[in-house]
């Protein structure tokens, strides 16, 4: 039996474009001082019951809470603290001890979601919210610092509910 002639799983192939299976979903911290009357509830009435969403917390208690977890492809959606109408959404990831923000945009009346800011070629349009979390569990999530313009890609590993 030699170990080469068994393929490796599409999780473990080095040319893989597919992020390795999610753990099962985990509350990993929580926002101290919050209360349910500064949630904020949205269309998507769904959000409320997924294992992501941070509809109590803003964007300070959601970074602060990240980097005290400091585990790679962490992540949460939150209310957006900009313009609620167009951006209602923010993607909050951790990677390398760095929280990157990135804004959700609803699109079409709200038929679509996109994810980033506007501007770009070629972006993918999503039909919820929901969806979007799950493509990025198992593809490559593109990460760009705005002031060096570095790109890493992280995939959503270990989704948080604070």
């Amino acid at each position: 039996m030699h170990a080469s002639s068994y393929p490796l799983p599409p999780q473990l192939s080095p040319r893989s474009h597919l992020c390795p299976p999610p753990p099962h979903p985990r509350h990993l911290f929580s926002c101290p001082g919050t209360s349910l009357s500064g949630c904020v509830y949205t269309q998507d009435s769904d959000l409320l019951a997924q294992p992501w969403y941070s509809g109590n917390c803003d964007r300070h208690a959601v970074e602060s809470a990240l980097l005290r977890l400091q585990k790679d492809g962490t992540y949460t959606v939150r209310p957006s603290s900009g313009p609620h109408g167009s951006q209602p959404f923010t993607l909050a990831v951790l990677l390398r001890g760095r929280v990157f923000n990135i804004p959700i945009r609803r699109l079409d009346g709200g038929r679509h979601y996109a994810l980033g800011r506007e501007g770009r070629n070629h972006e993918e349009l999503f039909s919820s919210v929901a969806t979007m979390v799950q493509h990025f569990m198992r593809h490559p999530l593109p990460l760009v610092d705005r002031r060096s313009g570095s790109r890493e890609l992280t995939c959503l590993l270990f989704p948080t509910k604070p």
